[in-house]
Parts: C-alpha cells; sequence; structure tokens
C-alpha cells in the first residue's frame, strides 16, 4: 500500500535509513506491507522546476517510483527532481542509474564522514513511464 501520512515517520524512516534529519516544509510518500515501511521518499527544497528527493528502501517497487514520480511531475509540477547518495553507497548509485538519474557532481563532507555524489533525472528520462501499470 502506497501512504503519504504519517509524513514525520516516513521522513524519520527515510532519515534513520541513511543518516540525515528533515525538517519541515517536507512531503513524503512510503510503500508498507504488514505494516512496516518498506521504501519512502521525502520531498523537501521545491523551486518550482526542481525538488530535491530522497530515498530509502528495503525492497523498491516500480509502483511506488511510479507514484513517487507522479507525484513530482503532476502534482508539484517539476520538471526534474534531484538526488544525494553517499559515494561509498554503490548499489543507491546503481539504483540511481536504473532510474534514469545522471552524475551532476560531487559535495565534498556533505555527509560529514563521507562526499555527496549529486543526481539528476528529467521526467522525460524515467524509465517506467508515468502512464504505465503498476507492477
Amino acid at each position: 500500500m502506497i501512504v503519504s501520512e504519517p509524513r514525520e515517520d516516513i521522513a524519520a524512516w527515510v532519515g534513520g535509513k541513511i543518516g540525515v534529519a528533515f525538517h519541515p516544509p517536507f512531503t513524503a510518500i512510503a510503500q508498507v506491507q504488514g505494516g512496516r515501511i518498506i521504501a519512502g521518499y521525502v520531498f523537501n527544497v521545491w523551486t518550482q522546476h526542481d525538488v530535491e528527493v530522497s530515498l530509502a528502501a528495503d525492497r523498491l517497487s516500480k509502483t511506488l517510483m511510479r507514484a513517487a514520480f507522479q507525484y513530482i511531475v503532476e502534482q508539484l509540477g517539476c520538471r526534474r527532481a534531484t538526488f544525494r547518495t553517499r559515494a561509498d553507497n554503490i548499489p543507491a548509485q546503481r539504483a540511481l542509474e536504473r532510474l534514469g538519474a545522471r552524475i551532476e557532481g560531487r559535495q565534498t563532507a556533505y555527509f560529514g564522514d563521507c562526499d555527496a555524489l549529486l543526481y539528476g533525472i528529467l521526467k522525460e528520462d524515467f524509465p517506467y513511464g508515468l502512464n504505465t501499470e503498476g507492477a
């Protein structure tokens, strides 16, 4: 099941997984299975054309990915999304690249103990399509 509330709980779960704390304003969506969150997105720093997105997942479904990008494009009206991941998190980098994201830069010591890699994805590069059926 895809949920958007309670967003503070979703943000705390995502933040706990990636080692950051989120402060309002933000929105969030998550996939819940068996009464627990298995994946979540937090959206913050909306600038009309772009939104910063944080993602954590034990298991990431195409259904949740589609829901996130529908929210970014249809609700927020953004053309792109920005992601940051730890430079030492190779699985996250591979997942972002599978989503169609491209590396755009590096931020030194962003996570304190580790650099961040900055990724961007344009709505036309999202590989699963916004109008296809769920997985």
